[in-house]
């Protein structure tokens, strides 16, 4: 069974064609859950708008379609539970997350040949499309990370050709990806076509000023000068911090904070010291995202201590919004505040929207002035995270003052650009955001859709088998 692309089942081999889309539905959630499913559920999931009597109905003829198609194999739907069975069924969706688990990144890959269910959805189901999406941004972002790592494996070996081979697959999948267009940059030149690296900056600045209307940040404005100078570092490290640090960014992303903390610990252990700032900086706010106050502080302080001018501002905006968290209010304003007038001196308009943001969130006097300036300056810079951040935060004030109507449209175009970065833990909290907007409108039906998406999303990041409740609080940031 393919489920990567478009969908596709084959009985040895032979394709077969369902009746109908709702069962070709419940086949793939029942391969890619790989567990035994409650024919409540199913039927909730397939048909949400249908009393449980006539869901489960329309299940039971769901099912029979389905065995016809099957030959009357591999379905075990005795009882209350459904289940597809586990041998002599092949599911790529399986296999690609086992050879993930076995280390196997190159088998891995191989599997990978589009979106899950690319191209299908079902028109009346929003539960099962919701669950669709949140799948199919795990697999694409487990598929990214492979590519990755198979980058840094290439390159040590010293296999130039196809580290750049997996580097622009990793491109392919997000052509705004500043690491990846480093990693490029930094292999050609490694590999001597130094024009091919020259060109790989430009296409980079071309995608960004025309996307997002901003320049490349200053560490790929700092790798394209020594591409120039030819003054690029020949050891491995160089490319070993750059790459830990960008499976950071995805680990971060996903909600795998474990692995990200990983990463990023292993790139600032062998960071020279002008690149250690921006590492530590992106551990403290894992750790402010996991709610660990005390690490979180530790390593705000070590990239203060290490920075200067806009970064410092930054730095000190996010370590004001922690101390807010961990109960210090008064250390909170003096750090925000100050942040604040370094970023006006520095004249980063990055860290002048991040200040203000974090003003508006501390209750600052005229906090709502702070927060749609924020909104403003991160719009024109096309900083879709600062973008997303201040929305919230925004909405979230005007909830608070009983503005509901503006404040669900602000949360809306806040949680499209969570949405398009893939921060699978922020978009989590919007949901929940417009859940208890939608619930305070009254609209029950739209509150439990997004309640049930933020559910989803919050019980998959953090870490297996360990409760992280501070991941639950995320309201604004």
């Amino acid at each position: 069974m393919s489920l990567f692309g478009a969908p596709s089942i084959e009985v040895g081999r032979r394709r077969i064609a369902t009746d109908t889309r709702k069962a070709t539905a419940l086949l793939a959630y029942l391969a890619v859950s790989g567990q035994p499913q409650r024919r409540a559920t199913l039927a909730a999931l397939l048909w949400p708008d249908t009393d449980e009597q006539k869901g489960r109905g329309a299940l039971r003829r769901t099912l029979s379609v389905l065995r016809t198609a099957l030959g009357d194999r591999w379905l075990d739907a005795e009882g209350e539970t459904i289940e597809l069975a586990r041998s002599g069924v092949r599911v790529d969706v399986s296999e690609f997350r086992r050879a993930l688990r076995e280390g196997r990144l190159a088998d891995a890959v191989s599997l990978y040949r589009g979106d899950l269910l690319q191209g299908f959805s079902l028109r009346d189901s929003a539960e099962f499309d919701d669950w669709q999406a949140t799948q199919s941004d795990a697999l694409r972002a487990d598929y990214a990370d492979a590519l990755s790592r198979l980058t840094i494996e290439a390159e040590r070996a010293g296999e130039l050709p196809t580290a750049i081979a997996h580097a622009k697959r990793r491109l392919a999948l997000d052509a705004l990806h500043e690491p990846a267009h480093r990693d490029l940059m930094r292999l050609y030149a490694r590999s001597g076509d130094r024009t091919a690296a020259l060109r790989q900056y430009r296409e980079a600045t071309r995608l960004l000023d025309r996307e997002l209307g901003v320049a490349p940040v200053a560490e790929t404005r700092a790798l394209n000068d020594a591409i120039e100078a030819g003054t690029l570092p020949t050891t491995e490290f160089t490319a070993d911090v750059t790459t830990g640090e960008a499976v950071g960014d995805l680990h971060t992303l996903h909600g795998d904070y474990r692995q990200a903390i990983e990463s990023y610990e292993t790139a600032a252990a062998k960071a020279p010291a002008n690149a250690r700032a921006g590492i530590e900086h992106k551990l403290a706010q894992v750790h402010h995202r996991r709610g660990d106050w005390t690490k979180a502080e530790r390593h705000y302080a070590a990239a203060h201590k290490v920075s200067e001018g806009a970064a410092k501002a930054r730095i000190l905006a996010d370590w004001s919004l922690a101390a807010h968290r961990s109960g210090d209010g008064a250390r909170a304003k003096r750090l925000a505040t100050e942040a604040l007038g370094l970023a006006e001196r520095s004249k980063d308009r990055r860290a002048i929207a991040q200040a203000h943001n974090i003003l508006g969130v501390l209750g600052a006097s005229d906090a709502r002035r702070h927060l749609e300036t924020s909104v403003e300056i991160a719009r024109e810079l096309g900083d879709r995270a600062a973008h997303a951040a201040a929305l919230n935060n925004l909405a979230l004030a005007l909830r608070e003052s009983g503005e509901l109507d503006r404040a669900r449209e602000l949360t809306e175009q806040a949680l499209a650009d969570c949405e398009a970065l893939g921060d699978r833990h922020r978009a989590a909290a919007l949901h929940n955001n417009l859940a208890d907007i939608f619930r305070a409108q009254g609209r029950k039906d739209e509150s439990m859709r997004h309640l049930k998406r933020a559910v989803r999303l919050f019980s998959e990041i953090g870490e297996a088998g360990t409760t992280e409740p501070e991941v639950w609080k995320l309201v604004g940031w």
